[in-house]
């Protein structure tokens, strides 16, 4: 019941069926005009209510992404003026090192030769982590720029490839670069760069293909976003990668799987690493006005599906 509607008169019977009928009317009339402005004023207060909720949020966002954008700078801070702390003693101890393979007690004693190789071996490691680490601080502070000339692809994967052939070999892993690698099409890239970019690339490939696996590199000119560009395919046949980790792995210190079961070794199945290695190259890519990304059917240890790299770069003018 919204309300009620009283008439009277003082001699009975004065109201005819029209009168009621009228009166019917407006009464119904009434209650909907009460019960719309109800509704109405309800309405406006979940509106301000709404308004006032949306706001509170967008408020708590803007906190969030703040202190999300302090922590990303501090931890960018961090790892610059780690890598400057760390290199200055690894020089030390890297030149010392040097010094004492040298000498001659150590050149008569085969253990203790074994040992320095060992130690110079992991010296030689922590100084690429310190680089790339370096790497990533130029890259955060956009410093790079690249000495952007025209070179060819085949000479830059030949070294690449050089560089890998004990491990390679170690792991019974073949790298493959395609024979057309040599016919494809120059780019306009800082070489030096561009290698240190596809090197990450082929060392992820390396780190998750399971020994006796197979690492297959190519190129050719497509069709990109902005025109012609050359396309260079790093292909293997590893473990693969989920859906949800294809675009976070080229952001830095990500790890795909448990960090705590990861082994020591650039080159090592599932190795260990600082995570920075994708984020390199992706940069470096970016700093081209190139592009990255990756493809694979999904993570799979037993079925290998593989994945493939895809990287464009422009053509040389």
């Amino acid at each position: 019941v919204t309300g009620m509607l009283a008439m009277s008169r003082e001699r009975a019977g004065s109201f005819i069926q029209d009168d009621i009928l009228l009166a019917s009317t407006f009464a119904i009339q009434a209650s909907i005009a009460l019960e719309n402005a109800r509704l109405y004023d309800d309405l406006n207060r979940f509106n301000q209510m709404l308004e006032r909720m949306v706001e509170q949020r967008v408020d708590e966002i803007n906190k969030a992404v703040s202190r999300l954008e302090k922590l990303d700078k501090n931890k960018s801070d961090f790892i610059q003026v780690a890598a400057h702390e760390l290199r200055t003693p690894l020089t030390v101890i890297k030149g010392y090192m040097g010094m004492l393979k040298s000498a001659p007690p150590l050149q008569d004693n085969a253990t203790l030769k074994m040992a320095m190789d060992g130690v110079l071996q992991g010296t030689d490691r922590l100084h690429q982590i310190v680089n790339s680490m370096l790497d990533v601080a130029r890259l955060e502070s956009q410093v790079l720029a690249p000495h952007l000339e025209t070179i060819t692809l085949g000479p830059v994967l030949r070294l690449i490839h050089k560089d890998y052939v004990e491990d390679l070999k170690a792991r019974q892993l073949t790298l493959e670069l395609d024979p057309d690698i040599n016919s494809a099409p120059a780019i306009r890239a800082d070489s030096e760069l561009m290698q240190k970019a596809l090197d990450n690339v082929v060392v992820n490939a390396i780190k998750f293909t399971p020994d006796g696996g197979t690492i297959h590199i190519s190129a050719s000119q497509v069709k990109g976003e902005r025109g012609d560009v050359c396309e260079i395919r790093v292909k293997d046949t590893g473990i693969g990668i989920d859906d949800k980790d294809k675009e976070m792995i080229f952001e830095k210190l990500y790890q795909v799987g448990k960090v705590e079961l990861h082994s020591s070794g650039r080159t090592k199945f599932k190795g260990g690493g600082p995570g920075l290695g994708l984020a390199i190259a992706a940069g470096i890519v970016k700093a081209h006005q190139g592009k990255i990304w990756c493809e694979s059917e999904g993570h799979d240890e037993e079925k290998l599906p593989g994945s493939t790299f895809f990287i464009h770069v422009p053509l040389a003018k």
